[in-house]
């Protein structure tokens, strides 16, 4: 059985035939991420615990969403779109997916179309940068290209395909794309082979209709609260719902916790659950239940609504202004036939007696 290492070498050989050295390329030997010297002898191969699972399904890295995927983890034979907005942890997902086929002895190539790919942050998901292959394309055909010939040979066992978000909605064949969207899913299918499909916000309508179309599996992710630690944001917690799904029930929803690791001292500190603090993106407005005035002490006090439910939040209240008399309107005519015994101009004023106190006052006496 050949190792991991040489499988890579393989993969890596046989694009360099075809597209040339620029194209693919093995992170972990150019040494873009370095990892601390030991004595101890290095891994010929990754450290993994055989599931009984294993061979039918790749583990995402989060045990509540293999739990509602149906098969426990992603069909190797199905082709994934992962959606969501560059803050919905679509990445840090996608990386740990990556990390758990490695350790099965999987061989993954990282197609970098958006030209987005950390491996500091890939190392930090546990991905093991010398048996991933990263290709990073000039074009956007080219990069498809070399994806074909990786499903068509067979050369990998997971395929992560990084759509460049707003320049491939910007493109001005999105039919072609979305068609060459659909044979790649069609050729992952035949060789099953995994393949990832990073779908990120601000593409056209035909290629996000043929990326559903083409994918059996599409997850849905959205940021629903940040986790703390003190003052700082070390962590949130993503919402993944399965929107679409061929190989299990559709419509359920987990939530991940996605702590940022960056290699720090701070680190140590995110293994312990009492320290970190989660707080809601949108906390609900909390009402505080309304008591009965004192009558004695508060004269002025709001009486209570009739129902908790329809209090308003707190704000500015109404404001108050003096209206200028005005004739009335001429469209309306005004209450009686004329003008009533208030308004009489002529004769004393029913409304108050002739001479009254305060108008026939006499003068005071110095």
């Amino acid at each position: 059985m050949s190792t991991p290492r040489s499988d890579v070498d393989a993969a890596v050989a046989g694009l360099q035939a075809r597209w040339g050295a620029a194209a693919p390329r093995v992170v972990g030997a150019l040494a873009l991420a370095h990892e601390p010297l030991s004595n101890e002898a290095p891994e010929v191969q990754p450290r993994y615990e055989p599931r009984p699972d294993d061979d039918r399904v790749i583990h995402t890295g989060f045990a509540a969403l293999d739990a509602i995927l149906g098969p426990g983890g992603l069909p190797k034979s199905a082709s994934v779109a992962i959606r969501g907005d560059g803050s919905s942890g679509r990445t840090t997902l996608s990386l740990r997916v990556v990390a758990e086929a490695q350790a099965q002895g999987s061989v993954v190539a990282w197609l970098d179309l958006s030209q987005s790919f950390d491996p500091v942050e890939a190392v930090a998901r546990g991905v093991r940068l010398e048996w991933l292959v990263v290709i990073t394309p000039v074009s956007l055909d080219e990069g498809l290209s070399i994806a074909g010939s990786l499903l068509a040979g067979r050369s990998v066992d997971l395929l992560v395909l990084d759509l460049p978000g707003g320049r491939l909605a910007r493109t001005d064949r999105p039919a072609k794309v979305a068609d060459r969207l659909h044979r790649l899913a069609a050729l992952a299918r035949r060789a099953e082979i995994l393949l990832l499909i990073l779908d990120g916000p601000g593409l056209a309508g035909g290629l996000a209709t043929a990326i559903d179309e083409s994918t059996g599996i599409r997850l849905e992710l959205a940021r629903r609260a940040w986790v703390r630690l003190g003052r700082d944001v070390v962590g949130q917690h993503t919402e993944a719902r399965v929107a679409h799904n061929r190989h299990g029930p559709p419509g359920r929803t987990a939530t991940l916790r996605i702590l940022y690791a960056d290699g720090g001292e701070r680190d140590a500190c995110l293994t312990h659950d009492d320290l970190l603090n989660d707080q809601a993106l949108m906390a609900p407005i909390h009402v505080p239940p309304h008591e009965a005035p004192d009558r004695k002490t508060d004269h002025h006090a709001t009486p209570a609504p009739l129902s908790p439910a329809s209090a308003s939040p707190p704000g500015p209240g109404p404001t108050l202004r003096a209206l200028p008399d005005r004739p009335a309107r001429t469209g309306r005519p005004a209450v009686g036939s004329g003008p009533g015994h208030r308004r009489r101009p002529d004769g004393p004023s029913h409304g108050r007696p002739a001479g009254h106190a305060a108008a026939e006052r006499p003068p005071a006496r110095s």
